[in-house]
């Protein structure tokens, strides 16, 4: 987060301090921000953050409480094996192309999906077991 406040910081004193706009730095902080969505992502699924229905989960019985548990994190272990499939696409069609201002290739913007989606799983798996068999 600090390399992209600094980043945009220097563009903003560049253009109007010095009337010369950067060519780099709205791409390297386009870049840093994706970095930081997919792995702020990985945290908030580590540290149980992310988005959930409590309230609703709450009010069910208690057999239906695991139930749906089951049921959702099924459902999250899907949307995030996409995830990882089509972000293996994504670094290999990137591979071939040159991000314009820094051009360098692709690949290294796009890996960030194979790997958040690598993470968020394994913490998927390990948040699903102690649900599931710790916590009874």
């Amino acid at each position: 987060m600090l390399a992209m406040v600094v980043v945009i910081f220097t563009q903003v004193i560049a253009r109007y301090a010095f009337d010369n706009s950067l060519s780099w730095s709205e791409e390297v902080g386009r870049y840093i921000f994706v970095w930081i969505t997919f792995l702020g992502a990985v945290m908030a699924v580590r540290n149980r953050q992310h988005v959930s229905l409590d309230m609703f989960v709450k009010i069910l019985p208690s057999s239906f409480q695991k139930i749906f548990l089951i049921v959702s994190y099924f459902s999250m272990m899907i949307f995030t094996a996409v995830l990882i499939f089509g972000g293996f696409k994504f670094v290999m069609r990137g591979s071939h192309q040159m991000s314009s201002a820094l051009e360098i290739p692709m690949h290294y913007v796009y890996v960030v999906l194979p790997v958040g989606g690598v993470l968020i799983f394994s913490y998927l798996i390990k948040n699903f077991y102690e649900d599931v068999f710790v916590r009874r």
